[in-house]
């Protein structure tokens, strides 16, 4: 029988004729016929794979729609409408059991509440709450706590830090110590909304660095308390982590600690010039005036960098007291531009005494000296 001049009596119809057949082609032809099979095998295996994929995600998707759809209603009447069926035993039956089962649907629903809280405030985010918990989404938040998975675990933080979980807290401690920054950040932003009556207790726990980050994020954090609940950040100067002793230095310039400024000063005798560094911020934050005479004694010993921060705070608190100090380093030779600027700025500030000694020194012959005046004195500058 012949169809299309192929001849079908000629087609092997036995393994063996086959494996002749085979084997009549050079080998390279073998090679290159095993070659194109294993090529349209691997198309095949890669098409069904992704067309799986396609409709495994089309189907998930049209579940996320279809739970957000039923349950829409449902979250509408129990936030806004019905107070009793929130407490009442009748709240289960509006919410069928496979949903609450099934690991998908589950999932959805709480990411619904989830995004649901973050956009309400007051009762409506209490009533979210009591919802997260009655439906004991808690347990699967604080089940993503235990994943190998470090962005799982970092959402679940989020979640109990959100939905306000406070004896989670236990739970969340030991990540502040965890290798992942992310996850030690996470920790920290969780532990200050969730610890009301301490919220940095865990600072004293605190053996990695806090990066700049972590402390700006905190700041934002602490800034929402009320001025009750903030804690003394002078209880963590002793802290052996150097950053904790840093962001406690700088929260008490932030939050005028007052009472801490005696610890301050004592703390300008440290050999570390961040530590002095961030101490001298702080005091001219506070405007600290009784570390005048302090700050004048310790800088002819420090670096240009605190020499220079000194004389920033001066100019603030500064008084008469800072006038020789300020005459000294315009009177030197070759005085540092930065210094000298600062210096005459602040004689400017101190009135009648200042414009005197800045009047002697432009009757000096030192065109340097005039001309630093000159720039310092400017107003557009």
């Amino acid at each position: 029988m012949t169809l299309l001049q192929i001849d079908f009596s000629e087609i092997p119809h036995s393994a063996d004729e086959w494996g002749k057949l085979l084997y009549s082609f050079p080998v390279h032809i073998r090679i290159l016929m095993v070659v194109i099979l294993l090529f349209c095998l691997v198309i095949t295996i890669l098409f069904a794979v992704i067309l799986g994929s396609r409709i495994f995600k089309t189907s998930r998707s049209g579940t996320e729609r279809f739970i957000q759809k039923k349950y829409q209603p449902v979250l509408t009447q129990l936030l806004f409408e019905d107070d009793d069926r929130l407490i009442a035993d009748s709240f289960f039956t509006l919410f069928d059991k496979k949903d609450l089962t099934d690991k998908h649907r589950r999932k959805v629903l709480l990411e619904e509440l989830i995004h649901l809280h973050e956009n309400f405030t007051g009762e409506t985010a209490m009533r979210l709450e009591l919802i997260y918990r009655k439906l004991e989404f808690h347990k699967d938040s604080l089940e993503k706590l235990r994943s190998r998975r470090w962005y799982r675990v970092a959402k679940g933080l989020r979640e109990l830090a959100l939905m306000n979980v406070r004896e989670a807290t236990g739970a969340i401690l030991p990540f502040i110590k965890n290798k992942n920054e992310i996850l030690r950040m996470e920790a920290r932003i969780s532990l200050v909304k969730l610890s009301e009556k301490d919220p940095l207790f865990f600072l004293e726990k605190e053996t990695e660095p806090l990066s700049a980050w972590d402390m700006a994020n905190l700041h934002a954090m602490l800034s929402k308390l009320s001025d009750s609940q903030i804690p003394d950040f002078s209880s963590w100067l002793n802290s052996k982590n150097k950053t904790v002793v840093l962001f406690s230095i700088s929260m008490i310039g932030a939050c005028k600690q007052n009472e801490a400024i005696d610890v301050l000063i004592k703390l300008l005798e440290s050999k570390d010039d961040a530590i002095k560094y961030a101490v001298i911020k702080s005091l001219r934050e506070m405007s600290a005036s009784k570390a005048e005479e302090k700050l004048i004694a310790v800088y002819a010993s420090e670096s240009l960098e605190i020499q220079h921060a000194i004389l920033k705070s001066l100019e603030t608190i500064g008084s008469v007291k800072s006038l020789s100090l300020y005459e000294n380093i315009l009177r030197k030779p070759l005085p540092d531009l930065q210094h000298a600027l600062l210096s005459v700025r602040a004689l400017h500030s101190l009135g009648d005494k200042g414009n005197k000694i800045i009047g002697e020194l432009e009757e000096l012959n030192s065109d340097k000296i005039r001309l630093i005046i000159s720039h310092a004195s400017d107003a557009r500058l």
